[in-house]
């Protein structure tokens, strides 16, 4: 089913290499192709858009004297003659200790392979001359490498070398392999900005800045390589303006093109309504922001409202106030969830709040059958049905009234500016918009952030809802930890345990090393199997369901996973939340995963268990224990890490829409792309002479509208 267009722009003829399906590229053959759509790299646009997450400085690396004298943290890549290989720890997490020996000297190099695999002492066999490429340590007993890189002898490496993260099931080493290939096409990357702003911001060519991105040259100084590595290189300043401008662009034509928005007054006193539904009694900032709400719907120009509240502050109470206004008053509604849970958990809420007032709803996920999803579109095309709730797939043709009255999106930290103008743009009258914050955001950043929408703020925490008690365990404290757990669901409660990832051990050597399945060995050997349920992305929609309900059903009151619950989850009687390496998270999310927890009135407590000893990590994880404000916790965030770095956590994996900008951080470069846009526009409010602009802007309508992965972790 094809995307609904996002903007009156028609499809651009294309031309671009940004448009050249990824199949196109050498070394993508019909399976890694699979694997790459599923997660929304379709063409090579996508594929040159993965950041290499660091880049390893090779320069003289293959000198065993750096062996020898180097301090730890030094990089090396050298070859010598396996002497020894051993084996050592329990099957579930056997290592491998490697002695290799300098092949004219004396000095004898040690390596050690974590959750090795058996087959790795084919490659690794005494007498056999191999490559090591890896981060130095100065151990006592003599230089060490952890988790390096095996190569074959004679193995040219490059001077300076990017690693990317694995896409799916691609391993690493492959993404660099095919993003090398398509690198050689890079002339053909067509260039949105118009030469007179390429100039007055000296910007460099397109084709140059791919090629310092993926594949700097041995010239290259520390200062630019430090640069690259940060997200501030040239190369980094021209790919994000490639997308400030097309957002502005976008931004700009759908401002021009809004007309006025249908009028709803409140006759019935919605927010008592949705109150008595509810069964809450309304606070009063609650109320106030309530009634901001109803003046922007009553005074027939299309609201474009950010709500900002705390976590478990009531925003979903006033976003249904909000939506009873227009419903009671004839209007039609569309929710846009980050994932099918949460979506499906809005829409048992929804029943209650409107009670009918919106007559029958309908409920478009990801998972939805085709015929399922024929005959909501049916319905919703006939007028039958004027309230939709889902996720990204409500974002498809069809899935939403053709007369759309008001759109609520939800965690607004998962959806981008395309998403927004996807569900906006080009009706009329124009949709109301509101869109509702996750988590506290500092006012700075929303301004940049969100410059097309107005800022209203909830602070006020309702009565029912107690501060989380917070802690701090020892790090690799699993007695405590099992008895804190032990003692909640003894009591009868419901617990959360929440790692970093679905898989333990990775590659990396700085990486989380709990999992979801060490995690569930663990905890369901030493408290009972039959307590113990999992939930993470990688489940299917259905799975995920039954895991979630037998949890609220309390018949196995001990959830692990990943943060897939972090994004809006309710589930009241839960009273406790541990989290496993808790200094791979940050702070937004640590307090996020904490409000998962006491929604239901009772006492609730938070454990944070940390992998490591990390001086820093651990003064972090003080402060998250230490204070309950959300705004409080972002501002001095914030003020620790920069703006560009706290942006960047939230929408890491998230924000389909940027990849390289920032607005934060680029807030000169957005200043400059809104005015080049506005004079674009201006000018040409077809784009008629700007086609490669033209392309830029639909390519990022349609990549934000398009439902690629639905949930997280």
């Amino acid at each position: 089913m094809k995307p609904r267009p996002a903007d009156a722009i028609a499809p651009p003829p294309e031309g671009d290499l940004q448009d050249a399906p990824i199949e196109s590229v050498q070394f993508v053959g019909p399976t890694v192709a699979t694997v790459l759509r599923s997660r929304g790299v379709a063409t090579v646009g996508d594929l040159l858009a993965q950041r290499p997450r660091r880049y390893l400085d090779l320069r003289g690396a293959d000198d065993w004297r750096r062996v020898r004298h180097a301090q730890s943290g030094t990089l090396i890549s050298v070859e010598g003659l396996i002497e020894d290989a051993r084996w050592a720890g329990n099957p579930r997490a056997r290592r491998l200790s490697v002695a290799m020996r300098e092949p004219r000297g004396t000095t004898v190099l040690r390596a050690v392979f974590f959750h090795a695999k058996a087959g790795m002492t084919s490659r690794l066999s005494p007498g056999m001359t191999v490559r090591l490429t890896g981060t130095l340590k100065q151990q006592p007993n003599g230089p060490e490498l952890v988790q390096p890189k095996v190569l074959a002898p004679g193995t040219r490496t490059r001077a300076i070398e990017p690693i990317y993260a694995g896409i799916g099931s691609v391993a690493p080493g492959t993404v660099l392999r095919i993003v090398t290939a398509a690198l050689e096409r890079a002339s053909r990357w067509g260039d949105p900005v118009p030469p007179d702003v390429a100039r007055a911001l000296h910007l460099p060519p397109p084709a140059a800045a791919l090629r310092l991105l993926h594949a700097p040259d041995a010239s290259v100084s520390p200062a630019v390589l430090v640069d690259l590595a940060q997200g501030r290189s040239d190369a980094h300043r021209r790919l994000a303006f490639e997308e400030l401008l097309a957002v502005s662009v976008a931004l700009e034509r759908a401002r021009r093109s809004a007309g006025g928005a249908r009028v709803f007054t409140d006759e019935t006193g919605v927010a008592e309504l949705a109150g008595q539904r509810l069964g809450l009694t309304l606070t009063g900032g609650q109320r106030e922001v309530i009634a901001t709400l109803l003046g922007d719907l009553a005074s027939g120009r299309p609201m474009r409202r950010l709500l900002v509240g705390d976590v478990g502050s009531g925003k979903t109470a006033v976003a249904i106030a909000a939506s009873l206004a227009v419903l009671r008053g004839g209007g039609s509604v569309a929710w846009l969830c980050p994932t099918t849970l949460v979506a499906a958990q809005h829409a048992r809420t929804l029943e209650r709040g409107l009670a009918g007032d919106a007559g029958p709803m309908a409920v478009l996920l990801g998972s939805t059958t085709p015929r399922a999803r024929r005959q909501a579109e049916r319905v919703i095309a006939e007028g039958l049905v004027r309230m939709v709730i889902g996720t990204h797939a409500i974002l498809e043709a069809g899935g939403t009234p053709p007369a759309l009255d008001l759109v609520v999106i939800d965690e607004q930290h998962r959806f981008g500016v395309a998403q927004r103008l996807a569900m906006v743009a080009g009706r009329s009258p124009s949709p109301h918009l509101l869109v509702l914050s996750a988590t506290p955001i500092p006012r700075t950043l929303a301004l940049a952030q969100y410059g097309d929408l107005d800022l209203v703020t909830l602070s006020e925490r309702p009565a029912n809802r107690q501060p989380v008690t917070t802690r701090l365990a020892k790090p690799g404290d699993r007695d405590f930890v099992q008895r804190t757990i032990q003692r909640a669901l003894d009591a009868g409660g419901r617990v959360f345990v929440v790692v970093p990832r679905i898989d333990g051990a990775p590659d990396e050597e700085d990486g989380p090393k709990t999992g979801v399945a060490d995690a569930e060995a663990w905890l369901g050997e030493a408290l009972g199997r039959d307590r113990v349920v999992v939930l993470h992305g990688r489940m299917t929609a259905e799975a995920q369901k039954e895991a979630l309900d037998a949890f609220r059903r309390g018949t196995h009151p001990l959830l692990i996973g990943t943060t897939v619950v972090e994004v809006g989850l309710d589930v009241p009687e839960a009273n406790l939340m541990v989290i496993l390496g808790a200094e791979f998270f940050g702070v937004a999310q640590l307090h996020q995963l904490r409000g998962r927890v006491g929604r239901g009135g009772q006492r609730a407590a938070c454990l944070l268990v940390p992998e490591g000893e990390d001086e820093e990590s651990n003064t972090r994880l003080e402060e998250v224990a230490a204070c309950a404000d959300g705004f409080v916790l972002a501002e001095r965030d914030l003020a620790r890490r920069g703006a560009g770095e706290w942006f960047g956590e939230r929408q890491s994996g998230a924000d389909l829409t940027l990849r390289f900008a920032d607005p934060v951080r680029d807030v000169a470069l957005l200043a400059a792309a809104r005015e080049a846009a506005a004079r674009v526009v201006a000018e040409d409010p077809s784009l008629a002479s700007h086609p490669t602009l033209s392309r830029a802007v639909h390519r990022l309508l349609q990549r934000g509208a398009s439902p690629v992965a639905e949930e997280a972790g």
